[in-house]
């Protein structure tokens, strides 16, 4: 009993062992060099102490005159890492706040000396082109493999993604009156077009995917189910742990996008740094895949219209 306590205590100590010591903050990166700061880790939980956007913003001179509850627990922050697609990690430099378009508002970042690796769009562009992470003070970050939808692995999944979808569909389906009946439905097999994972032995998938309703003869798509959902994979089989369709117009106005920033892994717990967005509307989001769900911990608002 002594040694099995002794281990559990050990395996405890080495867990926290691994938790940041200091506060850090994460954010993202765009390609035109600003950081827009969205989350912060004190040790402990998650928040959100930068300010969202707003139709009227004033903007700091420079970085010490940053109101100190907008850095929350770090403090003020004038050098970061970027973590660039697959690119090495590389040091950036604050050279003063800035302002920038969000959608239809208005947003305070940090103008830096990075400098992408093709040529910054105009500033309107929405969503607005994000190069990958920011973070400070440095921290390890995982990458999100972007898996192939052709893959073996999405393969693999593929009946288990049609059961879910098929749920998630039927739940749906009860809030309207749905113009294409259950059996139709479910003989279309959904038609994958992201997935992203992490991990090895669990591996945490989630997966854009798409049913496309259309008329007979003309073929012209008159409805469109998109999927976001969650999966694991664990000794080889494959299990869904979330799963949503919505019932869109076939120019899927309002979906939301994933890009995955990249994986925090602070002592035992996981969390994905991502972006969610459409053409009006963005947001952060700090997720955390568990074994039977998944926490959105954290979302904040990137603008919108």
């Amino acid at each position: 009993m002594r040694f099995v306590v002794g281990v559990s205590v050990m395996a405890v100590l080495l867990a926290a062992a691994d938790v940041p010591d200091r506060p850090f903050a994460v954010g993202v990166l765009r390609r035109d060099g600003i950081v827009v700061p969205f989350a912060a880790f004190d040790g402990r939980k998650w928040s959100s102490p930068w300010p969202k956007p707003a139709l009227e913003l004033t903007v700091p001179i420079d970085v010490r005159s940053v109101p100190s509850n907008w850095w929350g627990p770090t403090g003020p922050l004038d050098s970061w890492e970027a973590w660039a697609g697959a690119s090495e990690r590389q040091p950036i430099h604050v050279s003063q706040p800035d302002w920038i378009d969000a959608h239809c508002l208005r947003q305070i970042g940090l103008r830096t000396d990075y400098r992408a690796s093709e040529f910054p769009p105009p500033p309107h562009e929405r969503p607005y082109p994000k190069d990958g992470l920011a973070v400070s003070p440095p921290q390890p970050i995982e990458r999100i493999e972007s898996v192939p939808p052709t893959s073996g692995e999405a393969t693999a999944m593929s009946a288990v993604l049609l059961d879910a979808f098929n749920d998630a569909e039927r739940q749906t389906a009860r809030k309207f009156n749905h113009p294409i009946k259950t059996g139709v439905r479910e003989r279309i097999t959904p038609t994958i077009e992201a997935m992203y994972a992490h991990g090895g032995d669990p591996r945490v998938y989630y997966v854009e995917s798409l049913r496309e309703y259309r008329t007979a003869g003309t073929h012209e798509c008159t409805l469109a189910a998109f999927g976001t959902g969650w999966f694991v994979r664990e000794s080889g089989t494959y299990r869904a742990l979330s799963m949503v369709v919505d019932a869109l117009n076939c120019d899927r106005l309002g979906a939301s996008y994933m890009m995955p920033l990249g994986v925090a892994r602070l002592g035992t717990r996981v969390f994905w740094l991502v972006q969610f967005s459409g053409w009006d509307h963005e947001r952060y989001v700090v997720i955390e895949p568990k074994a039977r769900a998944v926490d959105a911990v954290l979302s904040v608002w990137g603008g919108g219209c």
